[in-house]
C-alpha cells in the first residue's frame, strides 16, 4: 500500500527521521517544562543577559519564557532545520544519482507531480513533528502543575517552527537543481543556514543593526505562541512561507526543463563534450594520490566535510573558553541553588574557570564526536545502497581490507577531533591567562563515560574495557561483511 504513490513511498522514506525529530522534540519540550520549576527559573534569569545572542528574553519569570528562550529562539530550530536541508537536497537529486529517477518517470508519472508529491510528503512530515511537538509542550505543563495546559499555543509553535524548517528545505531543493549532486545543495542550503543564524545574532548584539531583517530567524522570533501576553505579528510568518513558494516554483521549472542527472544552467557545449569529458576523467584518475588505496580515497571523498566539522568543533571550543570566565560565577551560582543540577554535576565542579571550562567542554564536545563519527560511518550504508561496492570489490580488492582501510581512515578523522580541542584549549589558556593541568589536558577524549580526565585524570580500567568492546564489534562486523550478500546490502 505504501508504494501505490509517489507520496505514500516518500512518507515510507521520511517516516523514521519524520518520528525521530517529533519524539526528540516531544521529549525536550516535556522535559523542559517539567523542570521550569520557580528555582530553576530564577537561576537562569540571572545569566540570561550573557547569552542575548541566543535571543530576546520575554517573561523570563514563567516556564514558557523560560523554555522559549533557552530552546526555541535559536537552538531547536537551527537544529531542526539540517533534517528537511538534507531531505530537500535528495528530493530529486537522491533519485538521480541511485539511478532510480528514470524509472519512475518510466511510469507515465510528470516531473511536476513527481516533485510536488514528494514536497508533499515533506510537508506532511513537518506537520506530524508540529503536532508530537506540540503533545510534548501539554506533557511538559502538566508534568509542572499549576493546571495551565496550551495545546493550541505549542500547535501553533510548531506549525511556526515547521515552517522555518520547511523554508530551508525548498532553499535546499532550489540548490540541488542548479549543482550536480546533492551534497553540494545540502552544503550550500548548511551554510546559509548557519549565515542567517550568525545575522540574526549580530542584529541582536549590536544596536540598531539592520542586517537581522536579512535572516528568516527574525521572522520566526516575531511570533511566540507559547508565551501570553507577547505581540506576535502572524503575518511575518507569511514571509518565510512565501519565500518557500518561490523557491518550490522555481525548482518545478527547473526540474521540468532540465537533463536528468545535469545541473539546470549547464551549457550544451558541455554536454555535447560528455565523451570527452569522461575520457579525461579516467586519464586523471590513474594519476590521482586518491585512487591508489581506499584508505587514501575515503580521506579525498570526506576531506572537506570532515574539515568543516573539525573546524565547527574547534570553534566550539574556542567560543566556550572566551566565553567561560564571564559566565562562571553566575553558572556556579545556578548550580549551587538548583538541586538537580548539583546532582548532574555532582563530580564536575564549577566553582572555577578551569572547572566550568572542563564541564561544559565534556557536556558538548563528546556529542559533537560522536555524531562526527556517526556521519563518517554511516556513508559506508550509503555506498552500500548505492552499489559503489561493486565497483571496488571488481578491481580486486578483499573485503577485509577495505572494510579496515575504510575503517582506519574514520578512525583518523575522529581522533583529530581530540587533539584539536587539546590544541585549542592550551592555546586559548595561554590568550586568556587561563590556569589548566595540562597533564590531564592530554587525557581528554571522545566518551564521558569513563569519568572527567580532566579534573581526576584518566580511568584506565573502564577506557580499556570500552576499547575492547569496540574491538569485538569491530571483529563482529568484520566476519558479517565477509559472508553478506553485496547485492542485498
Amino acid at each position: 500500500m505504501m508504494f501505490r504513490s509517489i507520496l505514500s513511498k516518500s512518507l515510507r522514506d521520511f517516516r523514521v527521521p519524520m518520528l525521530a525529530w517529533g519524539y526528540g522534540l516531544a521529549v525536550l519540550m516535556a522535559v523542559g517544562f517539567g523542570t521550569a520549576t520557580p528555582a530553576v527559573v530564577t537561576a537562569f534569569i540571572s545569566f540570561a543577559r550573557i547569552l542575548s545572542f541566543l535571543g530576546d528574553p520575554y517573561a523570563m519569570n514563567t516556564a514558557a519564557g523560560y523554555v522559549t528562550f533557552r530552546y526555541m529562539e535559536t537552538t531547536v530550530p537551527l537544529l531542526l532545520s539540517i533534517w528537511p536541508i538534507l531531505a530537500g537536497a535528495r528530493l530529486v537529486r537522491g533519485e538521480e544519482e541511485r539511478g532510480t529517477m528514470d524509472v519512475l518517470l518510466a511510469t507515465s508519472q510528470s516531473r511536476t507531480r513527481l516533485l510536488l508529491e514528494k514536497v508533499g510528503a515533506l510537508v506532511i512530515a513537518l506537520l506530524v513533528i508540529a503536532v508530537l511537538y506540540a503533545v510534548g509542550v501539554v506533557a511538559g505543563e502538566v508534568a509542572l502543575g499549576g493546571g495551565h495546559v496550551d495545546f493550541v499555543g505549542g500547535l501553533l509553535a510548531g506549525l511556526n517552527l515547521g515552517g522555518l524548517a520547511f523554508f530551508f528545505g525548498m532553499v535546499a531543493l532550489l540548490l540541488s537543481q542548479l549543482t550536480a549532486n546533492r551534497r553540494a545543495a545540502a552544503g550550500w542550503a548548511s551554510g546559509l543556514l548557519i549565515l542567517f543564524v550568525l545575522l540574526n545574532m549580530a542584529g541582536r548584539e549590536l544596536s540598531g543593526a539592520w542586517v537581522q531583517y536579512l535572516s528568516p530567524f527574525y521572522y520566526y522570533n516575531l511570533n511566540r505562541p507559547l508565551l501570553a501576553g507577547f505581540p506576535d505579528q502572524p503575518l511575518a510568518a507569511l514571509l518565510p512561507l512565501g519565500l518557500s513558494v518561490l523557491c518550490l516554483v522555481g525548482s518545478v521549472i527547473l526540474f521540468a526543463r532540465r537533463d536528468i542527472g545535469r545541473s539546470a544552467f549547464e551549457s550544451q557545449r558541455e554536454v555535447a563534450s560528455g565523451t570527452q569529458q569522461a575520457l579525461h576523467s579516467l586519464s586523471r584518475a590513474e594519476r590521482e594520490v586518491s585512487t591508489r588505496s581506499v584508505s587514501l580515497q575515503t580521506l579525498f571523498a570526506d576531506g572537506w566535510g570532515s574539515f568543516w566539522w573539525l573546524f565547527g568543533i574547534v570553534a566550539f571550543c574556542a567560543a566556550l573558553q572566551f566565553l567561560t570566565p564571564g559566565i562562571q560565577k553566575a553558572f556556579n551560582q545556578a548550580v549551587q541553588q538548583t538541586p538537580w543540577l548539583t546532582k548532574y554535576l555532582f563530580d564536575t565542579p564549577t566553582d572555577t574557570n578551569a572547572a566550568l571550562l572542563g564541564t561544559l567542554i565534556f557536556a558538548f564536545v563528546p556529542a559533537l564526536v560522536v555524531v562526527l563519527a556517526l556521519t563518517l560511518a554511516l556513508k559506508w550504508s550509503a555506498d552500500l545502497e548505492n552499489g559503489r561496492l561493486e565497483l571496488i570489490f571488481s578491481t580486486p580488492q578483499s573485503r577485509l581490507r577495505v572494510l579496515l582501510e575504510r575503517f582506519g581512515a574514520n578512525v583518523l578523522v575522529v581522533l583529530l577531533a581530540p587533539v584539536l580541542t587539546w590544541l585549542t584549549l592550551t592555546i586559548g589558556a595561554q590568550l586568556i591567562n587561563l590556569n589548566v593541568d595540562q597533564g590531564r589536558l592530554m587525557s581528554l577524549s571522545v566518551f564521558h563515560l569513563y569519568g572527567s580526565p580532566i579534573f581526576l585524570g584518566m580511568n584506565w580500567t573502564n577506557f580499556l574495557g570500552m576499547t575492547g568492546v569496540g574491538i569485538v564489534l569491530l571483529v563482529i562486523g568484520l566476519v558479517q561483511f565477509r559472508f553478506a550478500d553485496i547485492e542485498l546490502g
